[in-house]
């Protein structure tokens, strides 16, 4: 779903963020539109930006910019929620009244709007005096966002340019293609979109990637069908490029998902890859063959099976092996702002990652290639993951940091201690975290 024209983007009182509306006057169906799919997005646990699409998709008697109203509301509360919290003042607000804070913030609560949420004058008026104070002054965990837990792992994280990355955090992501060249190059794609009325640009350091100015529609596009491209985070591009598969290689990509990444690596190298993808859920190997088949390709090995756990002797060894692991997802809350509320096991996460690197490192050929990859900020499922399987298997080490250079990452993305860490501020993409380590 392509943006709204927006209307002028609304006065900011001290700083406060405020949702940048359509043209026009919010009704009270909207609002109690955006609340329901906000308490099932929570309850269900569902992915907001597929959830939104899928709903708002099917009431076409809504108009674009009211469908795209409800949109920005329920985008901005997932996004703000610690923030509309304080200034309600209410440990456990309704749905409602969080939506209609965010009305508040956009100069649009009106009494009706006010009285469907359940906020008399005097709610209103308490609302707006404490929109008074200024942003700065509000505490960190209000102003980034962050849910007790969240904040906890900021501040272990402790990150250089923190309001910059917040920021950045609350943004709306773009939108990245991966190109695949078997079926066209990339300057055929671009010119290819551009006659859909489309215009993207290449990815400086992604062959193979392209960003698009503005959001859009693509799936339906003939370049879609005929496996010419997919959609993929640029962050999610360089976890690939870190992999460095070569053409004849075996590679197993352990926690393949649907498939995106296993995908990206055949594109890379011209499809001429003997390439396992395994995962936990066999309907989620059967979507990667589907997008296989329609990228050309037919000789994936898929199992579906319990990663943490003794892999079969039958998959042999392989040259590299991608574990793309579970995790909070912090990175990409651009794109998944329900995550931000998400309660996470932490040991019990911990642990699989741990059981994950370990089987992967059983089936690394001696020389090959192991990469752990999250989409998280944060060091407990970074950093110390690796220092962990780093102490139990003192013979790995991680791969020289010349060896990364040619892969076209971004300034500054290799830290001291020779992993790459991918931020939204710095670099464009999502939050990511790579540790390529060498098999003895």
């Amino acid at each position: 779903m392509s943006d709204p024209t927006p209307a002028t983007a609304p006065v900011l009182d001290h700083g406060w963020p405020a949702p940048c509306l359509p043209r026009g006057r919010p009704f009270p169906a909207q609002l109690q539109l955006a609340a329901e799919l906000l308490e099932r997005i929570t309850t269900e646990g569902l992915p907001a930006d597929r959830s939104l699409q899928r709903e708002l998709a099917s009431r076409r008697h809504m108009g674009r910019r009211d469908r795209e109203r409800v949109r920005e509301l329920t985008l901005f509360v997932l996004r703000q929620r610690r923030l509309l919290d304080w200034l309600l003042d209410d440990p456990a607000p309704t749905m409602t009244a969080r939506v209609a804070a965010a009305l508040l913030l956009a100069d649009a609560l009106d009494p009706v709007l006010a009285e469907r949420a359940g906020l008399d004058a005097n709610d209103v008026s308490r609302l707006a005096a404490r929109r008074q104070t200024p942003f700065l002054e509000l505490p960190t965990s209000v102003r980034f966002n962050l849910s007790p837990d969240a904040a906890a792992q900021w501040e272990a994280l402790a990150p250089a340019d923190a309001e910059t990355l917040a920021k950045a955090l609350d943004a709306r992501a773009p939108v990245d293609l991966h190109v695949n060249p078997r079926r066209m190059t990339p300057d055929q794609l671009r010119d290819e979109l551009a006659a859909a009325d489309i215009e993207a640009a290449p990815i400086e350091g992604l062959p193979l990637g392209l960003r698009l100015e503005q959001p859009a529609r693509l799936t339906h596009l003939p370049a879609f069908e005929r496996g010419g491209f997919e959609i993929q985070d640029a962050g999610s591009q360089w976890v690939v490029r870190a992999v460095g598969a070569q053409p004849g290689e075996r590679i197993l990509d352990l926690c393949a998902g649907a498939g995106g990444k296993s995908l990206s690596l055949l594109d890379e190298t011209e499809g001429r890859l003997d390439l396992t993808a395994c995962d936990l859920h066999a309907e989620r190997l059967e979507r990667l063959r589907l997008r296989a088949h329609r990228h050309g390709d037919e000789s994936l090995s898929l199992h579906a099976l319990d990663a943490t756990q003794p892999l079969p002797e039958a998959l042999g060894q392989f040259d590299r092996v991608l574990v793309d692991a579970p995790c909070s997802g912090s990175g990409t809350w651009r794109r998944h702002p329900e995550l931000r509320w998400a309660t996470i096991d932490w040991p019990g996460l911990a642990e699989t990652q741990r059981r994950l690197l370990d089987q992967a490192a059983a089936v690394v050929r001696s020389g090959g290639r192991l990469v752990y990859a999250t989409c998280s900020l944060w060091p407990i499922e970074n950093e110390a993951v690796i220092e962990n399987f780093l102490a139990r298997h003192p013979d790995w080490q991680p791969v020289p940091p010349e060896q990364l250079r040619h892969i076209g990452l971004p300034d500054e993305a290799v830290t001291a201690d020779d992993w790459i860490r991918l931020r939204p501020d710095r670099h464009g993409c999502d939050g990511f975290f790579i540790a390529c380590l060498q098999a003895p």
